[in-house]
């Protein structure tokens, strides 16, 4: 997922949801999360509300779990096999890039494994360092930003595919203008994605492209 450029959306996420999947919870994903950036404890927390409640608003609910790693004693060792189509991982790196990547326009937050022939995946990383500049940048709570790069990067994984949309949440670029709240934009699921991450979650086949 890259940021900043444009891209324009028009829509919100009560208009595009029915009112029963806005008000019930009927799908849940696990997110074990490896905190390798040693980020604050209520950055996370915040990062998470937001994220939880773009999941709540397409009918999910989000379970965190946070996983030991190395050089810190809080944590759960998260050793239990993953379940399918429920359980994800979210890595948290804060990575110093290069000169020239941090000269581009776009830069990208995060990335997702997706196995394009299973239309599946489990393993996510969010980079804080680009998530702290461009919410610096663009004037917006860095939280807030991290709670939609991890929501996205969720999205990818329960919607198996790396393809993007043209609107909400899942579309490739966000600008500016938009993360300051000066154009107007969806930072939602769409209908169809949200009925389609419930199914991946409830454990039923994905429906056809």
């Amino acid at each position: 997922m890259k940021t900043v450029v444009i891209v324009t959306a028009s829509l919100v996420l009560a208009s595009t949801l029915p009112a029963a999947a806005r008000s019930k919870v009927d799908a849940t994903v696990i997110v074990r999360t490896y905190d390798y950036a040693n980020l604050g404890v209520d950055e996370l927390g915040n990062a998470r509300i937001e994220a939880a409640q773009i999941f709540s608003s397409a009918g999910i609910s989000v379970k965190w779990i946070d996983c030991l790693v190395p050089g810190r004693t809080a944590g759960e060792p998260c050793t239990d096999p993953l379940l399918p189509g429920r359980d994800l991982m979210l890595r948290l790196v804060d990575r110093i890039p290069d000169t020239g990547v941090a000269a581009k326009r776009t830069v990208a937050l995060g990335e997702s494994m997706v196995d394009r022939d299973e239309r599946s995946g489990v393993l996510m990383t969010v980079d804080l360092y680009p998530v702290r500049a461009i919410a610096s940048r663009a004037s917006t709570g860095m939280a807030v930003l991290l709670g939609r790069a991890i929501a996205h990067e969720i999205g990818h994984l329960l919607l198996g595919s790396a393809e993007h949309g043209r609107l909400g949440l899942m579309r490739a670029l966000w600008s500016n203008d938009e993360l300051r709240g000066l154009k107007p934009a969806n930072w939602g699921f769409s209908r169809r994605e949200a009925a389609q991450m419930r199914q991946t979650l409830s454990g039923r086949s994905r429906p056809a492209d």
